[in-house]
């Protein structure tokens, strides 16, 4: 079995068991654990679920295909990850500091919180190491980038998808032509490929951090 169908097979047990996270969430522990169902025991519960569900298969797969954490992360690109991943994030966040701008809003955050912690910090890291770190970088060793590419973000796309089902937001979120499905498939392109040019997951995770900072001033 070559490495994509490896990567196909493992993706489809964490979305398997992503799902299941989701439904004992919503129907088995927001009603018998209140404490778990919002603030920071909530933040508690999906951060671990996530370093279970996507980290740890992450790190399998990254090794199955002969890449180490170390040459995953590539910090010593540094200079890359700061031109591609702050470069393509930068024109990505354009897109909403320069509307933010012009109605006169405020363009950062002026709070912290536990959300907002979540959406610029855990979210890129934890998103970007499987979509972006083991997904494509397993992907480009047995298919052409700009179809690894392609791939790993209609999986990203994917992983959105039960958070979407369990909270009703599910058909709204496949038909809006913005914000919803097809904008996350087109940031997990840009994304992709700020980890390729870079040659290291740190540029997709820079990327992903300044959309995120942009969406959420």
């Amino acid at each position: 079995m070559n490495s994509a169908n490896q990567t196909v097979l493992a993706y489809a047990g964490i979305m398997l068991a992503w799902t299941l996270a989701w439904a004992l969430k919503v129907s088995i522990i927001d009603e018998a654990f209140p404490c778990l169902a919002i603030g920071a025991c909530s933040f508690a519960w999906w951060t671990t679920a996530k370093a279970l569900i996507w980290i740890l298969p992450a790190l399998w797969l990254c090794r199955l295909s002969g890449r180490t954490l170390k040459e995953t992360l590539n910090l010593a690109n540094w200079k890359s990850v700061l031109a591609w991943g702050g470069g393509i994030g930068l024109a990505i966040a354009l897109t909403g500091f320069v509307p933010a701008y012009l109605d006169g809003r405020q363009l950062l955050p002026n709070a912290w919180s536990i959300p907002l912690f979540s959406a610029l910090f855990v979210a890129p890291t934890f998103e970007e190491f499987l979509a972006r770190g083991a997904l494509l970088g397993n992907l480009q060793k047995a298919i052409p980038f700009w179809m690894a590419n392609m791939i790993s973000s209609l999986m990203f796309v994917g992983m959105h998808v039960p958070g979407w089902y369990f909270m009703g937001t599910l058909t709204e979120n496949i038909i809006r032509p913005v914000g919803g499905a097809f904008s996350i498939f087109l940031l997990g392109l840009a994304f992709g490929y700020a980890a390729y040019k870079s040659r290291s997951v740190m540029g997709g995770m820079l990327a992903h951090f300044l959309n995120n900072l942009a969406s959420n001033a």
